[in-house]
Order: structure tokens, then sequence, then C-alpha cells
């Protein structure tokens, strides 16, 4: 009973600070493809990885749609619909990977989640898309991709959870592109979102799914880590 008590209290502490910082947002409204810049996400990676796939799964999605719904598109269905479920899959899956026991599998996945794939993702970029939005997408993945890299160049001990958030972001953020696309055939999109009011082309999840991973991958990689380090040492009863 008191284990539950304690996941309850440390998801709605997750909720509550994710939601909280994400309002900061407002002061400075940089948004591309309808996706948000949003790099609070350290906050329910520091969560999942402490305290596991509950915590920060369920943590990132109420306070995904605290944020939505107060200060963000006002949209509640779209949030049910794509921001919730991604922010839940993603931040499981942090929390399920850090786990000691997969991150031997970690290393060799890392290589083509982290590396290969975005790449390919960048060059298609190129290829796909012109002016500004080519100098963005190119210069965040390109130093999304250095920080992936580093880690086990370096022999980081934080290499394993880095990769584990490298593969819950991009598995969130393609989420997030798809999702985008299907409500925008169903339902019209808010008008806050900059996206018109038709159905969007089935390569802008591209766009909105590389934006959401190379935007927030940074903050996972270099503000998560000296956290999650802070508070294993105050409490060494959370490493696992």
């Amino acid at each position: 009973m008191r284990r539950r008590s304690l996941l309850l209290v440390v998801t709605s502490l997750n909720a509550a600070l994710y939601a909280g910082l994400g309002a900061m947002w407002t002061l400075f409204p940089l948004a591309l493809f309808g996706v948000r810049f949003w790099p609070q996400v350290f906050v329910p990676g520091a969560f999942a990885v402490l305290f596991g796939p509950w915590v920060g799964g369920v943590g990132a999605a109420v306070g995904i749609f605290v944020a939505d719904v107060v200060y963000g598109h006002h949209d509640a269905l779209l949030s049910l619909l794509v921001g919730v479920p991604s922010n839940l899959v993603a931040f499981s899956l942090i929390g399920h990977l850090s786990r000691r026991s997969h991150r031997r599998a970690l290393r060799l996945v890392v290589i083509a989640i982290g590396i290969v794939i975005p790449l390919i993702l960048v060059a298609y970029g190129l290829y796909a898309f012109s002016g500004s939005e080519v100098a963005s997408l190119a210069t965040v993945g390109g130093i999304a991709i250095t920080l992936i890299a580093i880690p086990y160049v370096g022999r980081s001990p934080w290499a394993d959870i880095e990769a584990a958030s490298s593969i819950g972001l991009g598995v969130g953020s393609a989420i997030i592109g798809l999702g985008i696309v299907a409500y925008s055939s169903m339902f019209v999109t808010p008008q806050v979102l900059g996206l018109g009011s038709g159905s969007l082309p089935i390569y802008f999840a591209y766009g909105a799914t590389l934006w959401t991973y190379m935007s927030e991958i940074p903050f996972l990689l270099l503000i998560m880590p000296p956290i999650v380090k802070a508070v294993r040492t105050a409490f060494p009863g959370l490493r696992d």
C-alpha cells in the first residue's frame, strides 16, 4: 500500500512539474510543423528513469494534457488522440528500457535508432524541404546526432540511459507526426497551429517527427542525467 501511495505521489509531482515548467513556452512560443519547442521533456524523463515506466508515462500523459488544454492549442480531443498517447508511450519506454536488465541490447539498437536513422532523415529533409526549414532541421539534427554518439565514444556512464531516451523519444515523435496527419484528415486542426483547415499530406509527418525528436533530444541527453545523478546521490534507494 505504501509503495502504491509513493507511486501516486511521484506521478502527480511529475505531471505538475511537467505542465508547470511547460508554461514557460508562453514566453518563447516557438513552433514548427504545428509542434511546440518543448525542452521540458527532461522532467518526465528523469521521473521515468528514477521511478519506472508507470510514473514516467502516466505523469507525462497527464502533464501534456493539462499543458495542451490550459495554454497550448486548447483542443482536448487532439491532445487525447495525439499528445497523450505519444507522451505515454515515449516515457514509458524510457522508463522500461533504462532498467539495467535491458542495457546490453540497447548498445546495439542505439546505433540504428540514434545515429543511422537520424542521418537518413536529415538527408531526406535536405531533399524534401527548402530554405529555413532545411537549415533548422539540419542544424538541430547535427547537434542531436553528435550528442548521441559522444556518450558511447567517451564511455559515459550515462550512455545506456541516453540511448533509452533516444529510442523512447523517437517512437513518441513518430506518433506525433503521424497523429497530426491522421487528425487533420478527420477533424479541423486548431487555428493556433497554423496548419490550415484541410487534410495534411503524409510527408508532413516526416517534418513533424524530425522536428519533435531533434529539438527535444538534447535536453534529455544533457539535463536529465545530472538530475538523476543528484537524486540518486541523495536517495541511494532509488538506484536500479
